[in-house]
């Protein structure tokens, strides 16, 4: 793995970056514990590798990628992968962090847009931190593009915040979350977003995908990790498909 290097940025970026992708379980400086984040990142990859068995023969596809730390676990197992994400940066870190890797590709994509990507080419898509930024349309928006590029059949898992978990007695899932969100500018990017689970299980089947399981983990058990089976095309009210 790479050694504690910066790459083409600078301290401040970097710390920036691990924030961004982490949050604020490892300090205010998370650059120093650069190997101790790789690690743990990596092996929640090596957990969903099993879990979904990615092999030699899949198409994987990062949905916002970050750091690249959990990637690297789905690289040493799958025939092709693409990372894709918002932030020029990330992919710059990525593509050093995971260089080593010549069957990956890198992509910086725009909001539920991931034209680099060919309709029906991936056999499974991972998202591990971008859906907890999500309300109600955005997976609405984000479901329609993954259902395009993965093929029928194919595997969709991300994890999100349910709201129907949330419970205001039991704070240690939401109370760090709420202050954030109070001292916070409304609209910050990376805001983190509760949704709720059982509307996106009655989304889910009229976007063409089929509910394969659903976890809860975490602390207040608030994060759920969902996982999905393209079944179809989506079925889309007219007035909807005007819309997008």
């Amino acid at each position: 793995m790479p050694t504690n290097t910066w790459y083409a940025h600078d301290l401040d970026t970097v710390r920036d970056m691990l924030c961004a992708c982490i949050g604020p379980k490892w300090g205010d400086a998370p650059e120093e514990k650069l190997e101790e984040i790789r690690q743990s990142r990596y092996a929640q990859g090596k957990r969903l590798a099993h879990l979904l068995k990615i092999n030699d023969s899949h198409t994987v596809l990062d949905f916002g990628s970050g750091c690249g730390f959990v990637t690297r676990a789905f690289c040493e197992k799958a025939a092709k992968v693409h990372c894709v994400d918002l932030n020029p940066k990330f992919l710059d870190f990525t593509r050093n962090e995971l260089s080593s890797f010549p069957q990956t590709e890198f992509h910086r994509i725009e909001y539920a847009s991931i034209p680099q990507v060919a309709d029906e080419s991936i056999d499974i898509v991972i998202s591990t931190a971008v859906f907890i930024h999500f309300l109600y349309y955005d997976f609405l928006f984000n479901l329609i593009e993954l259902n395009r590029v993965l093929r029928t059949g194919g595997i969709l898992y991300f994890s999100m915040l349910d709201a129907d978990a949330i419970d205001l007695h039991n704070p240690a899932a939401i109370q760090n979350h709420i202050s954030i969100y109070k001292d916070s500018v409304r609209g910050d990017g990376f805001m983190l977003q509760p949704s709720s689970l059982t509307s996106i299980k009655k989304l889910a089947p009229q976007l063409g995908f089929e509910l394969i399981n659903t976890n809860h983990i975490g602390a207040g058990e608030n994060v759920a990790e969902v996982t999905l089976r393209k079944t179809g095309a989506p079925d889309l009210p007219e007035w909807l498909r005007d819309c997008i």
